[in-house]
């Protein structure tokens, strides 16, 4: 739900892995169920956020040979003390971009 916004805005469709979160460990049928949702769909990125240990998406990463990608929420302090709330959206813009394979070009 925290990118509900940015589904509606861009047209995304996002899949969760129910219990994938610091919190919470999902089910093999969760896990099975992304697994055959990636494959179904050719996805080639999932993203998970910034606090979710990597390991926790192994598998589906091992079954699908999927990149990870993170995206921030800033529900909690930032890892880096350098990043604010700018350089994080930052961060997931240019991460949303290189997963979908996108460019922007800017007039000189």
């Amino acid at each position: 739900n925290a990118y509900s916004y940015i589904a509606v805005r861009y047209g995304i469709q996002f899949e969760t892995v129910h219990g994938l979160d610091p919190e919470g460990e999902p089910s093999p049928e969760d896990v099975a169920e992304v697994i055959e949702f990636i494959k179904e769909e050719d996805i080639s990125v999932i993203y998970i956020e910034e606090y979710t240990d990597e390991s926790s998406v192994q598998s589906i990463v091992d079954e699908t040979g999927v990149s990870v990608k993170i995206l921030y929420t800033m529900e909690m302090a930032p890892k880096d003390p350098s990043d604010d709330y700018m350089t994080l959206m930052g961060k997931n813009l240019q991460n949303l971009m290189d997963g979908m394979d996108c460019s922007v070009t800017a007039d000189a």
